[in-house]
């Protein structure tokens, strides 16, 4: 039996995915840091722990969902649409820890705040879509 290309372009991912959560795991220690301490480095530490909990959930779902996949693939334009997908999730959660904000508020009096709460949850809207037609075709074979 052979691994698709399509399986193992999403084990990539998973594993870049899941390296990316580890390093937010590392910033998220080093925001939790009180003043003075010679490792604060003065972010707010809530908007790195979602963006850690986002690449840990996205990473460990796009494991599992690379173990689905079915021997014939899937097609190019939905592996590309995940990609895409996850890839908007994880910079929507990374600007929002930059910033200091956990994009939920779909009014806010920064300008920045609507734009990203938008992409925040278009992008999951993406990856839940991509990842249903993906289920799909793993219980149609």
């Amino acid at each position: 039996m052979t691994v698709p290309e399509s399986a193992r372009a999403l084990l990539r991912l998973a594993v870049i995915v899941l390296a990316a959560a580890a390093a937010a795991g590392v910033w998220e220690v080093l925001a939790s840091q009180a003043p003075g301490s010679p490792l604060y480095i003065g972010v707010l530490p809530g908007p790195v722990s979602m963006l850690r909990e986002t690449a840990l959930a996205l990473g460990l779902v796009l494991l599992a969902a690379s173990l689905l996949v079915p021997e014939r693939g899937l097609p190019r334009a939905l592996v590309l649409a995940l990609h895409v997908s996850v890839a908007f999730t994880l910079l929507a959660a990374f600007y929002g820890a930059l910033t200091g904000m956990h994009g939920v508020q779909v009014r806010d009096l920064r300008p920045d705040a609507t734009p990203l709460f938008i992409v925040k949850y278009a992008s999951r809207i993406g990856v839940a879509v991509c990842l249903f037609s993906l289920a799909r075709r793993a219980l149609a074979r």
